[in-house]
């Protein structure tokens, strides 16, 4: 028995790591969802027509340049995308003469209409989304737009945002 013991003590290690695998597998998360919220994309935003929708949910990561709070009640980040991101940006995306890309996050209007001006959109409750720091690193989802008055892309409205 003595020389059968190491065999029989790693078949029954073996058989206990097997057994612990297979329910963890079968019980981990499924796959995170896209983290847009359902409903037209521009909903709850002043002035609408200025966005040009190119895709209604997006995904961009990066790392946060800039943010500043507006009169409108929006929080501009401006990030430099990761490099798998850089197709979301066009020759006009820049910040301090730097390529960067604007995530625009707005006040909490209600969904199922659009505040008639900059004036209405501050009075909206404060948004939600918590507000990244320079130098945080993000992933966020929304609506991918071309900001037809300045002629930039941006994700706008956040959807989602994660930092760090």
């Amino acid at each position: 028995m003595g020389s059968r013991l190491p065999a029989l003590t790693a078949a029954v290690l073996t058989v206990l790591l097997c057994g612990c695998g297979g329910p963890t597998t079968a019980l981990s998360s499924p796959p995170p969802t896209s983290g847009c919220r359902p409903g037209p994309p521009e909903a709850g935003v002043y002035n609408p027509d200025r966005l040009h929708v190119l895709d209604p949910c997006s995904h961009a990561a990066g790392t946060v340049v800039d943010v500043a709070h507006e009169a409108d009640g929006d929080y501009h980040v401006w990030f430099t995308p990761d490099p798998a991101y850089a197709y979301l940006v066009n020759s006009e995306n820049h910040f301090q003469a730097r390529p960067a890309m604007l995530a625009e996050i707005t006040p909490d209007c209600p969904p199922t209409g659009n505040p008639a001006d900059d004036h209405a959109a501050a009075q909206c409750p404060r948004a939600s989304l918590p507000i990244p720091a320079i130098g945080q690193r993000i992933s966020l989802d929304g609506p991918w737009v071309l900001d037809t008055d300045h002629g930039w892309r941006e994700i706008h409205p956040v959807d989602a945002i994660q930092i760090g």
